[in-house]
């Protein structure tokens, strides 16, 4: 039985270096097929998809709702030439209904156990079109990531540099944060991986890691406990927020913390504060902006890009609030009549689809080119980029020796 999974093309924010990481979701997707199916996989960000390639059934993951329109067409695209059809990831999940009237079976949830009763099912002839997840698979016993189907070298770097790995070490939120779908898809509960699980699927990446967890802040203990054990892994990673602690810092750094993500939608000492530390136990910032928040004002917005440029920031990401589907953001938008455009190719995080609070839609728009603009006027993105790489030298001694001998190889 031969599987073809595709990840759908999509579309980069206006402005942003372009880059493109191998997608986490499609490969956990892959570890959950049987041994005996000979599985290939398309990314279609980073190479041509065969619309004629020989496959028995075709997967494809939806993780981004802008991809929807893409993914659309390649499935209807396959089901004209009479393969059956899979959807899944995050956006079908969130859009059940629309995403089954495009497949022959849609999965919703989380993959493990789904996909393997699904392939069973196929093969005896009588695939379902709906796999749901009740509740959630065992945290602890996941498969891990088959990685070896993505050609790290040959499609995911940047200017020589081999790009991250993405690492999950934790599912679900204990947060509810208002543009924020995370709790609906993977519930209210922060689900940790054993380390142990973790650093297998370390010991099978690159040298440089993406820890894509929402936020490593959620568990003190584990936090530490994953730097301590990251230590002697030899690798520079990235993550979301870590705790603004001494004693974690100290950790992190030692375990090879090149970078963290940092939301930012408001102006604050204790925003200032938090980057002053990060940059004092030698760990980058990349801030996250996010702008149209109904508190924001012209004003507000125009003194926000001001404080960016006093913080000390490494990199500056602009996106506008985006009201996706089961999010607080969206639900307030549709009872209060502000939803102004529900085509997924727009839901992109960098077009203005609602009407916000406290200026026209053209006005946010503008601002949020603007802010680009303004951030990046001294310094392009990309010298930026190339800056925050050149910091992997910086890391401690053995973990700085293995990072540049890897890039050399």
């Amino acid at each position: 039985m031969k599987v073809l999974l595709v990840f759908p093309a999509w579309p980069k924010l206006e402005g942003q270096t372009r880059f493109d990481l191998p997608p986490l979701g499609v490969l956990q997707v892959a570890a959950c097929l049987p041994d005996d199916v000979e599985v290939s996989l398309c990314d279609e960000n980073v190479g041509p998809l065969d619309l004629r390639a020989d496959c028995d059934l075709v997967g494809i993951s939806i993780m981004l709702s802008c991809q929807a329109p893409r993914a659309y067409e390649i499935a209807a695209a396959f089901r004209e030439q009479g393969k059956p059809v899979v959807l899944g990831g995050l956006h079908v999940s969130l859009c059940p209904e629309e995403a089954a009237s495009h497949a022959d079976c849609v999965v919703l949830g989380e993959a493990e156990g789904l996909v393997e009763q699904l392939v069973a099912d196929f093969r005896a002839g009588h695939m379902l079109p709906v796999y749901r997840q009740e509740g959630f698979p065992d945290i602890e016993n996941l498969p891990l990531p088959r990685r070896e189907l993505c050609n790290k070298q040959r499609d995911y770097t940047y200017k020589g540099w081999e790009l991250v790995d993405l690492v999950e070490t934790s599912r679900g939120c204990r947060f509810n944060c208002y543009p924020c779908c995370t709790p609906y898809l993977g519930g209210r509960v922060h689900r940790i991986k054993p380390a142990e699980r973790v650093l297998l699927d370390i010991a099978r990446c690159g040298e440089r890691l993406f820890i894509v967890d929402n936020s490593l802040e959620q568990n003190v203990e584990y936090e530490k406990e994953l730097f301590r054990r990251l230590a002697d892994c030899g690798r520079a990673f990235v993550s979301h927020p870590i705790t603004c602690e001494p004693e974690v810092l100290d950790l992190a750094r030692k375990a090879g913390c090149w970078y963290v993500y940092h939301a930012i939608y408001t102006i604050s000492d204790k925003i200032r504060d938090r980057i002053r530390m990060y940059h004092d136990h030698g760990i980058a910032v990349e801030g996250t902006v996010l702008l149209g928040m109904d508190e924001h004002t012209p004003d507000f917005i125009e003194r926000l890009i001001d404080f960016l440029l006093t913080v000390d920031l490494d990199l500056a990401e602009f996106t506008v609030l985006t009201p996706f589907p089961h999010t607080r953001a969206r639900e307030q938008m549709e009872r209060e009549g502000r939803l102004l455009d529900r085509g997924w190719q727009s839901y992109d995080a960098g077009t203005v689809v609602f009407q916000p609070r406290q200026m026209s839609p053209d006005e946010l728009q503008a601002l949020y080119f603007k802010a680009w603009e303004r951030f990046y006027a001294e310094e392009t993105q990309t010298l930026r980029m190339t800056r925050l790489f050149l910091r992997l030298s910086d890391l401690p001694a053995g973990l700085a020796r293995r990072t540049r001998s890897a890039a050399r190889g």
